[in-house]
């Protein structure tokens, strides 16, 4: 990764899967003791997924966010909190939206899921399996574990009164390629849907995305684009993208984020985002002294 003449920026932006995690869904030892020695020079972290909040809490823990800081972008975009509580975006769905949204997902085969405080909702906690790489497996499972979130039932969730930051629905890949376009289309043009993983499909009010979110986290912080560092993987990601100077692609990220991306890292296998640390570090030592109090 070559940068000749960046800084080490005041604002580090990282999508979660399949960028700051590795494939077994950790923060490796390296990396983490890379982004505390940023935070400890004073660069503020921001994690920004497509996971609701209640899943990046134990990774901001991790690298000790709040006491630096830290901000969570969560729901893809839908909410930008403080690690002390305080909201600096939302963008959740309406009640309206969210009950046209359901009743009309129920001529499709897929599972939709709603975070709700502690509980991820579901309709039937034995309807949980998809089809992936030729095998059947518990989606179910997977979401709510990975998030840290109990299951609990709802008889219908379309008439359960909820206003979530989003909806996600999970199906078999094949299939939910198939049909992403009908699921959509009553709604193109009144909110937002997109694939944030081969089995995930969601939807979220018009205009969230993570770049409108990081936007106002920007302006909250006081950091310009050019003191501010974006790494992503996926095309939700690109949002951000718009926002800041330093643009990284992970080297395992698809063609349009490589495409758009300024810089393009090591995997996130491969430690990718502690190389661009130790690459901009490298840069500071190589610094006259005179220079190395300038921002």
């Amino acid at each position: 990764m070559n940068q000749t003449t960046i800084p080490i920026p005041r604002l580090v932006v990282m999508d979660m899967d399949g960028t700051l995690l590795n494939s077994r869904k950790e923060i490796t030892p390296e990396t983490a003791a890379a982004l505390r020695r940023l935070q400890d020079r004073g660069t503020r972290l921001v994690l920004a997924s497509g996971r609701p909040e209640r899943g990046l809490t134990r990774f901001a823990r991790q690298l000790d966010m709040k006491r630096h800081g830290g901000i969570l972008i969560s729901s893809n975009g839908a909410l930008a909190r403080t690690l002390d509580g305080r909201t600096l975006y939302s963008n959740a769905l309406t009640r309206e939206d969210t009950r046209k949204v359901l009743k009309h997902l129920k001529q499709f085969d897929v599972i939709p899921m709603i975070a709700d405080g502690e509980s991820m909702l579901v309709e039937n906690v034995y309807n949980c399996m998809i089809e992936l790489d030729g095998r059947p497996w518990n989606v179910v499972e997977y979401e709510a574990h990975s998030n840290g979130f109990l299951l609990r039932e709802v008889r219908d969730l379309s008439e359960a009164g909820l206003a979530p930051e989003k909806i996600l629905t999970a199906g078999t890949p094949a299939y939910l390629r198939q049909v992403s376009e009908k699921m959509r289309a009553p709604f193109c043009d009144s909110l937002d849907s997109m694939f944030t993983g081969p089995f995930y499909y969601e939807f979220t009010a018009s205009g969230s995305n993570k770049g409108t979110a990081l936007k106002t986290v920007m302006e909250a912080c006081g950091v310009s684009s050019s003191q501010t560092a974006v790494f992503g993987d996926a095309e939700n990601d690109l949002p951000m993208f718009a926002h800041a100077a330093i643009t990284v692609a992970m080297g395992n990220a698809t063609e349009p984020v490589r495409n758009q991306a300024r810089y393009i890292t090591a995997s996130n296998d491969e430690d990718g985002i502690v190389r661009a640390v130790e690459s901009w570090e490298k840069i500071r030592e190589q610094q006259p002294a005179s220079d190395s109090g300038k921002r």
